[in-house]
């Protein structure tokens, strides 16, 4: 059993017992409402394949649609990627690339969702169905000197990032401060402690991707190569809900919709211009 499934089978639980001297156990339970889950996955090289595939058809596209006018980031060209592209992209006997990161998201709102639960609430969030929609996707072609400043995504409640190309890059002036093209994640806690950490500052290599909430800030640093290289990355957001859920509000507003059809008058029927007056008897 690996570290991974350790640690999911322990949060699984989330009841523990310590012994505290010879006679007492305490149980104890640990909650993390709080916190803010950053996932990273190693993507396979199948699909960084894929993408790299699907971005070099939307980068040689001369109709592409720019996307940057909507970000925050000081980068030239950032075009869209319709998501039929991903759909139709198989991979497997079954699967396609859309389907893929959609299931890294659901996986991700699950271990969110678990986290933040206390230990009777655990069965009750399993048996949950999660659906997920991407929003907008994008290509970030990154090259020299250009960045994203510190921002949010809005619009939507989760974000995304993965890194498809990455040049070699010059060495940085401070080698001891190796900043140059990281990305930075910059927590909600107003006041950090031993505890807790505010700031995590990542260097990608090709495969990361990343799952975040999208109000958590992030910047991404600029960096510098002995020539003129291309850094390739994709964002998309995304939306859940509770498949429930959904289907009670679709419901509702069947409902709604019918009761205003009742209530509607029918349309008074309007009289002629001109009234014709039989006077034969």
């Amino acid at each position: 059993m690996n570290r991974a499934e350790r640690r999911r089978q322990e949060r699984a639980k989330k009841k523990r017992t310590y012994a505290n001297g010879p006679e007492t156990q305490l149980e104890v339970e640990m909650i993390q409402p709080w916190s803010d889950v950053l996932m990273r996955v190693k993507l396979p090289q199948m699909i960084v394949d894929a993408m790299l595939d699907i971005t070099d058809q939307v980068l040689q596209d001369p109709d592409r649609k720019n996307w940057g006018e909507n970000l925050a980031g000081q980068i030239a060209d950032e075009p869209l990627i319709p998501h039929k592209l991903m759909e139709n992209y198989k991979i497997g006997k079954e699967g396609n690339v859309y389907a893929f990161f959609m299931d890294i998201v659901g996986k991700y709102v699950y271990h969110c969702m678990i986290q933040s639960a206390t230990s009777n609430m655990i069965d009750q969030i399993k048996n949950i169905e999660w659906l997920t929609q991407m929003k907008s996707c994008w290509i970030i072609s990154q090259w020299e000197s250009e960045y994203n400043p510190i921002h949010i995504h809005t619009e939507c409640q989760l974000s995304t990032v993965m890194y498809l190309k990455i040049p070699e890059f010059l060495p940085s002036t401070k080698p001891e401060r190796d900043d140059d093209g990281c990305i930075m994640f910059i927590g909600g806690a107003k006041n950090p402690s031993h505890l807790t950490r505010n700031l995590l500052k990542w260097k990608p290599k090709v495969g990361d991707f990343f799952v975040f909430p999208a109000h958590l800030q992030h910047t991404v640093y600029p960096f510098r190569t002995d020539g003129d290289f291309e850094r390739r990355s994709v964002s998309f957001n995304a939306d859940f809900i509770d498949k429930a859920v959904l289907e009670k509000k679709q419901k509702e507003q069947e409902e709604m919709m019918k009761q205003q059809q009742q209530q509607t008058p029918q349309p008074i029927q309007q009289a002629p211009e001109t009234l014709t007056i039989n006077t034969e008897a």
